[in-house]
């Protein structure tokens, strides 16, 4: 019987490892990165997106967006309590009313998350007009947010 170099029983042992632990990987959580045929690319924090493919298409490598919506604003303020309060304006490019959900994931300063997405809240957008979404949060580390917007389920 031969006897294995160190270096091949070591590196045997850790493509085991990886392959047993690959199973175990875990999703990633409810309202945490969301990738939704958007270029397969990380959402930015501190961004509003639109994840329904029927109101908007992403295309290309610089993400030009033919969409029926336009975020005319996102503003983020402290109440009087210490909590952040995100307001995004939401217009309405079409002639036809649209129905809408938004929801919101918060996160700290350094990008973590403080707390799971919240849920759907429902909006209608009036044809050529503007409709505004406002949460928020409920932990005062909040400093950070990413807001989906989709067509209503």
């Amino acid at each position: 019987m031969t006897k294995l170099p160190t270096r091949t029983l070591l590196a045997a042992a850790g493509l085991v490892i990886a392959v047993s632990l690959a199973g175990c990987e875990t999703p990633a959580p409810e309202g945490g990165v969301r990738i939704d045929q958007q270029n397969n690319e990380r959402p930015a924090l501190n961004s509003v997106r639109v994840i329904d493919d029927s109101l908007a298409a992403y295309v290309g490598r610089k993400n030009k967006v033919d969409s029926a919506l336009d975020v005319e604003g996102a503003y983020v303020s402290r109440t009087q309590t210490g909590f952040s309060k995100i307001t995004v304006q939401i217009r309405n490019k079409t002639q036809t009313p649209i129905p809408l959900e938004a929801r919101v994931s918060w996160y700290d300063g350094n990008g973590v998350p403080v707390d799971s997405a919240t849920s759907w809240t429902k909006l209608f957008a009036q044809p050529q007009s503007m409709v505004t979404f406002e949460q928020i949060s409920i932990k005062q580390s909040s400093a950070q947010y990413y807001v989906e917007i989709r067509g209503a389920q």
